[in-house]
Order: C-alpha cells, then sequence, then structure tokens
C-alpha cells in the first residue's frame, strides 16, 4: 500500500505518522510529537509532505489535510482526505 504510493520517497516516519492520525484523526501536531518522540519540525514536514503539497512545493501524497481546531482557533488538527481513508481501509483489511 504504502510502496505503491512510491517507494522511493516514502520514509518509514512518513508511514508512521500517516498510522498516528488514521487512529487518532482528528488529531493535533503535538500528539504526533508525543506518540512517535519527534520533533516539531520533523512531524510538520512529514504532514506537509503527506498533505497535498510538500514544503518545496511539489506535490504531495495527498493522505492527510491541516484543518483549524473549530474550538481552539490558534490550534490546527490533522485528519485524513478521502484517499487516506481509502488506505488505512486497506490496512484494516489486512
Amino acid at each position: 500500500m504504502f510502496a505503491s504510493l512510491d517507494p522511493t520517497h516514502l520514509p518509514i516516519h512518513f508511514a508512521q505518522v500517516f498510522l498516528v492520525v488514521a487512529e487518532s484523526e482528528p488529531c493535533t501536531l503535538r500528539l504526533i510529537e508525543q506518540r512517535l518522540d519527534l520533533s516539531n519540525s520533523a512531524v510538520s514536514r512529514t504532514i506537509n509532505a503527506l498533505g497535498p503539497m510538500n514544503r518545496k512545493g511539489h506535490e504531495g501524497f495527498g493522505l492527510v489535510q491541516v484543518v483549524r481546531d473549530p474550538a481552539e482557533g490558534r490550534r490546527f488538527l490533522v485528519q485524513l482526505t478521502p484517499k487516506g481513508k481509502a488506505l488505512r481501509r486497506q490496512i484494516e483489511g489486512l
């Protein structure tokens, strides 16, 4: 599944971050940082790459999206896109 996305450009921590989001969505960046013991910058870069566009302006994987938290306007939440939800269903079917 992940390999079909592009195995040469998908580090293992991308899969780990995706799985945390898939099991906890919507979730904060801080939750991902804590669960995986990653820095804020590493999580931010990974979320950008898993989203529609990476930090260099190239097309991302389109698996997650970042939205403003309606309960706390200064916080952002990460959730799966329809493509991400389809991948989660495939994983759950294993």
